[in-house]
């Protein structure tokens, strides 16, 4: 079996997680340092360490999801000792780890599970699994705009592939904070946006690229699975049903 699956299998971190560890340093096999991924091992012979301490296998996979508030850091631990998503979770093993990631300030649906190779299909692009996001925007954009967003556009770190965006509805609003440049009130649109991509900070950057701030942005879905009535800050364990869905 190859190194990274190994690990990934055993709960510590996702496969793509784990090649970066490989690549800096931190595994070794029978005590010579691995830096290159790919690497074959004897899971009955061989003596695997992430950090220091040796892998086991696991005995049972786990999944729940979350509906994260704004706030959170989606990292397992802060060197800064900032809120991250873990202090959200109570009671549950350490290995678990959050699939992919939320923003600081943004809300919603975040998968968690200690299943590696779940976590590495979710996560590849080539899957094109749908994520669907509400985004509350200052402003209204143009026909012509929307149009750009949903053929593709230019941002940091590539042109996005298409998107569905549909304006759900549309509201007036006083100013949001006290650091808004007027004393006027807002217009602030809401749109439904599903896309199967996870550049970072996609949707933010796909609204700025036509002019317009997204002022709240909240995940809601991915594939099939939807929050629900999960309240904001709690979790739950996905049912076995839920799980055969995402990974199909």
């Amino acid at each position: 079996m190859r190194l990274e699956k190994y690990i990934a299998t055993s709960g510590i971190a996702s496969r793509r997680a784990v090649k970066r560890a490989i690549r800096e340093g931190h595994i070794t096999v029978n005590g010579a340092k691995i830096l290159i991924p790919g690497h074959p091992i004897d899971v009955e012979k061989d003596i695997i360490e992430f950090e220091g301490k040796q892998v086991q296998p696991l005995t049972e996979h786990i999944y729940l999801i979350l509906n994260k508030p704004a706030g959170y850091l989606t990292t397992r631990r802060d060197e800064r000792g900032r809120p991250t998503v873990m202090d959200l979770l109570t009671d549950l093993p350490k290995s678990i780890y959050p699939v992919g990631r939320l923003d600081l300030e943004t809300e919603g649906l975040l998968l968690f599970t200690n299943d590696g190779n779940f976590a590495n299909r979710l996560m590849h692009p080539s899957h094109e699994i749908e994520k669907t996001y509400l985004a509350w925007v200052n402003g209204i954009p143009s026909k012509r705009a929307l149009e750009r967003l949903r053929n593709g556009i230019a941002i940091p770190g590539g042109k996005t592939a298409p998107a569905k965006i549909k304006q759900l509805n549309v509201k007036t609003v006083p100013p949001s904070s006290a650091n808004s440049k007027t004393h006027k009130n807002e217009v602030v649109a809401k749109f439904r946006v599903i896309i199967h991509e996870g550049k970072k900070r996609q949707v933010r950057l796909m609204f700025k690229a036509v002019g317009h701030r997204v002022i709240r942005l909240k995940r809601t879905r991915i594939g099939a699975l939807g929050l629900g009535n999960l309240p904001q800050g709690q979790y739950r364990f996905l049912t076995p049903t839920e799980v055969a869905q995402l990974q199909a």
